[in-house]
């Protein structure tokens, strides 16, 4: 039997709820004596009495069995555990009803204290608590034993823990005693008006006794509310309003909130006093201006909606955070990301995740868990389940909207028939009537099948700009007051706000792969409809198999890649509420030299008020040999309308003559060239291949060969493969000869540049769950690097060993990107200069073979031993083959102009 001493640390010390605190707590979670029941003798056995079981191992609340964090770790068990500890409660407790308090334990719950049967209760997802104090001794040696049973059964709300992810079994949140009188505050409701600037509470009040009572609301910002009552014994509901003058409203960029203490008193004493806070904040849908469509409105004004999924789990924890800073910081990794807004996804989360959202300012909509098999007994769960988390939740500010059903999920069961239908509309008028102060979502709607709901929204994934484009335009055109589009037969669109509410170019089963390009173009597509009022990207962080979020699953970040393509551009730029479409391609096709005309346009949902408008944009270009330079740049005087998609300045220009991999760049200035918003594109500037061989001018000439031109190869055979790549992994060389044309005087030659697009080439090393590997798994550029060491050299000699330092994959990989291979994939520009002063084995089988041997080799007994891969022409991010400038001392033979276009490479 596990005892808790004031030496050990108490994992998640902090309160468990800052929305309902009181001071007198005493924290439950660290070490408890633990076993499973796999035979379910416990009862019988009486293992919750002192010595009615010797437990043989121990685990950490309030972590679920199945976490690491637990120090059980065990993912297969499913079925009854027992968990035990003794309790001390501070000794100025004498008097006070002491409550033993569960933030949640999945799934069905019973408790004893000292022998004595105190209580069951059944709901994964919500806070519960009994009243121990009758049965406990004050000696120091009370004993707390808990059985958790949770088999996660089709007719439970479960969410994603049911053949997706690892489950959460058992105590998976703060368990805690609290203090205090015979009359106390049971709830306290708080809705804010904002057009009145009050704040009216509701609270519920229990007594044993009749009596008069006081009630005292009091902010840290000077306002208060007091009043008078009559309670009878039982429960008893009050209303109470504050006035607050001039109120300070809650916002994702202005998240202030009301700090509150009520205080109940009876003769002057104080018998109960809870801490707990409040946004003045008022959510609603409506239509502004003269749009025929209503938008999402917070505080009476469009708000769009920049937001991701979230399913908060978490690789040690699963749905229990590590830590209250781990929380805080995947908030503050949202905010950083640009995000105003989570979908917090199939799972009631920990009312300290809430918190940090008020706090910090981010807007949630928040899902109910799904249960699988639709049945009475499941409905009647899953309504538990609703009415618990509104209960439990409805005073937080961040929170705008609830989602009842997740695609169907669970109402779906052998068939979406009208009954199914009738009782999702009845759920969606419940929780209407639970909450009337927030948005409700019937069903976020992946088959077109919404029955009643306040949000119009759909998902789609497809990993393709053109079919991603079509599909927003036709749900676009299809929606609108009366059109049968994306509801169930016989229902049809009113004037709900259209928003995007899943989307993604890498879907739950496309693998570890790059999401910076599909997250570009599609967010880039969504905002160039004003009709759609936001969007929810899936997803915030990768989870387990699942490898689509802006975070991996262990919170390390991923690199995007946009300011090298675009100078300063970020994320940010793309989830902004001034959002700069460029309509066109993430990287068109062109020729060298062809005219290009690119059509903007500005969504302009922030408040900033600029009226003189300068749109500017530049042509920056990489070419053959991998040297970038600005090529052209213009500006022109643009316009934007307030919570409008409106039309900017068309860009139009003649491409230089060369090919080459080009950047768009345009962003707006206001008048002060205060920059407000920035995007960009690629531009694949090409005709054909480029000549295999070439003079550049009379002491120059280029030789080109492609990457599976190989004379011999000893890395491991791998798959796919690519004409425009060769890659191996672990240790090899690749050996490339080259056939000097003839009129080529090779003996002027002094020198030579080897120029090439290298990377290293991991195998599974930088997949995060390599348990499920795919054929298109290419993991995105993030801190961890897989460096290898790479020796070239020329006719036999050593030239150098270069250091490639990853086998990166973001958005700097648009060739690879646009031929869908290895998707974003690219390697670093290398530059071996060779001398051929003191080199004369060079030298001599140049003259004496007219050939190059050029060989690149990552040795056994290097450090790096990291793989290798050489990219061609039209993958990576450089639009090059190897190639090799050779420079002469006088006249190198051939006049200026002179072109070879077959291969010079000796296979």
């Amino acid at each position: 039997m596990e005892e808790i001493t004031m030496a050990e640390k108490i994992p998640r010390p902090e309160h468990p709820r800052p929305d309902f605190q009181r001071d007198d707590w005493l924290n439950l979670n660290g070490k408890w004596a633990f076993d499973f029941d796999p035979d379910a003798v416990g009862e019988s056995e009486k293992w919750y009495s002192r010595g009615g079981h010797n437990y043989s191992r121990h685990i950490i609340v309030p972590f679920p069995w199945e976490s690491e964090l637990s120090e059980v770790n065990d993912i297969e068990y499913k079925g009854a555990a027992w968990y035990q500890r003794t309790i001390l409660v501070p000794e100025d407790w004498a008097g006070k009803r002491v409550i033993v308090k569960f933030g949640a334990v999945d799934w069905e719950t019973k408790v004893w204290v000292n022998d004595n049967f105190v209580g069951q209760h059944e709901g994964g997802y919500s806070t519960f608590e009994f009243d121990i104090t009758d049965f406990m001794k004050f000696d120091g040696a009370d004993v707390l034993t808990v059985r958790a049973y949770d088999v996660t059964h089709p007719e439970i709300p479960s969410g994603k823990q049911t053949g997706w992810y690892t489950p959460t079994s058992g105590i998976w949140q703060t368990v805690y005693l609290e203090a205090r009188e015979d009359t106390y505050i049971e709830r306290v409701r708080i809705t804010p008006d904002v057009t009145n600037s009050s704040a009216h509470f509701q609270l519920n009040i229990a007594t044993l006794e009749a009596g008069d009572y006081n009630l005292l609301i009091q902010s840290s910002e000077d306002f208060l509310a007091t009043t008078s009552m009559q309670l009878q014994p039982g429960d008893n509901r009050v209303n109470i309003s504050a006035e607050i003058l001039n109120p300070k409203l809650w916002s994702p960029d202005h998240p202030h909130l009301y700090y509150v203490t009520v205080t109940l008193t009876q003769n002057d004493k104080t018998l109960d006093k809870v801490k707990t806070y409040f946004g003045m904040r008022e959510v609603s849908r409506g239509k502004y201006g003269d749009n025929p469509y209503e938008y999402i409105l917070l505080n009476g004004k469009p708000i769009y909606l920049m937001g991701a999924l979230n399913q908060s789990f978490n690789p040690q924890g699963i749905y229990t955070y590590p830590s209250d800073e781990y929380m805080k910081n995947d908030i503050l990794k949202t905010k950083e990301f640009g995000f105003n807004f989570l979908r917090l996804h199939i799972k009631v989360d920990e009312p300290r995740y809430l918190y940090w959202t008020d706090v910090l300012g981010v807007m949630l909509m928040c899902d109910m868990p799904n249960f699988t098999h639709y049945t009475e007994q499941s409905k009647r769960h899953w309504e538990m389940t609703l009415r618990n988390a509104i209960d439990r939740d409805f005073n937080h500010p961040s929170i705008i909207a609830w989602c009842d059903f997740n695609e169907t999920w669970g109402i779906g069961h052998e068939g979406y028939t009208e009954e199914h239908q009738a009782w999702v509309e009845q759920m969606y008028r419940l929780t209407k009537k639970l909450d009337a102060t927030r948005l409700v979502e019937d069903n976020s709607a992946c088959r077109y099948d919404h029955v009643a709901t306040d949000i119009n929204s759909w998902h789609f994934y497809i990993d393709d700009y053109e079919k991603t484009k079509a599909h927003i335009e036709n749900v676009v055109e299809n929606s609108y007051p009366g059109s049968p589009f994306n509801f169930v037969e016989g229902r049809f669109q009113g004037t709900e706000p259209l928003m995007n509410s899943e989307y993604g170019a890498v879907s739950a089963g496309g693998g570890d792969r790059d999401i910076s390009w599909g997250f570009k173009y599609q967010t880039n597509l969504l905002r160039r409809h004003e009709k759609i009022c936001g969007y929810i990207y899936t997803e915030l962080m990768d989870i387990e198999w699942e490898h689509n979020g802006f975070m991996n699953y262990d919170r390390r970040l991923k690199e995007f890649g946009y300011g090298e393509m675009s100078p300063n551009f970020s994320y940010r730029d793309l989830n902004n509420l001034d959002f700069l479409v460029i309509d066109a391609p993430p990287c068109p096709q062109y020729q060298p030299g062809e005219d290009v005309k690119i059509p903007l346009y500005i969504s302009h949902f922030s408040d900033k008020p600029a009226e003189k408008l300068t749109l500017k944009w530049r042509l920056d270009a990489v070419d053959v040999y991998g040297e970038s330079s600005m090529r052209l740049y213009g500006e022109s005087p643009a316009n934007w309308e307030q919570y409008r998609v409106a039309p900017l300045p068309v860009i139009a220009f003649i491409l230089p003559e060369e090919p080459s991999l080009g950047t768009l760049t345009a962003w707006l200035e206001d008048e002060a060239g205060q920059l407000l918003t920035a995007n960009y594109i690629n531009l694949d500037v090409y005709a054909q291949k480029a000549p295999r061989a070439e003079i550049i001018d009379s002491q120059t000439c280029v030789l080109r060969f492609g990457p599976n031109e190989f004379y011999n190869k000893t890395f491991a055979e791998v798959e796919p493969v690519h004409e425009e790549k060769v890659y191996g992994y672990g240790t090899g060389r690749i050996e490339y000869r080259l056939s000097i044309p003839e009129g080529i005087d090779v003996d002027e030659i002094r020198s030579l540049d080897l120029i090439v697009e290298m990377a290293a080439k991991a195998d599974s090393e930088k997949l995060d769950w390599p348990s499920r590997r795919k054929p298109v798994d290419y993991p995105q550029t993030d801190d961890r690097r897989y460096p290898t060491d790479v020796t070239v050299s020329i006719n036999g000699v050593e030239i150098e060993t270069v250091k490639l330092p990853d086998d990166p994959a973001d958005a700097r990989g648009a060739l690879s990107h646009n031929a869908a291979f290895h998707h974003g994939s690219y390697g670093y520009l290398t530059i071996t200069h060779v001398d051929f002063a003191g080199k004369g084995a060079i030298r001599d089988i140049l003259t004496a073979e007219r050939k190059l041997v050029a060989q690149f080799a990552v040795k056994p007994d290097t450090q790096n031993k990291g793989g290798l891969a050489i990219f061609g022409a039209r993958l990576g991010r450089y639009p090059l083959d190897p190639t090799i400038r050779l420079y002469a001392r006088g006249n190198i033979g051939l006049k200026q102009g002179w072109y070879y276009s077959e291969s010079i490479a000796i296979g």
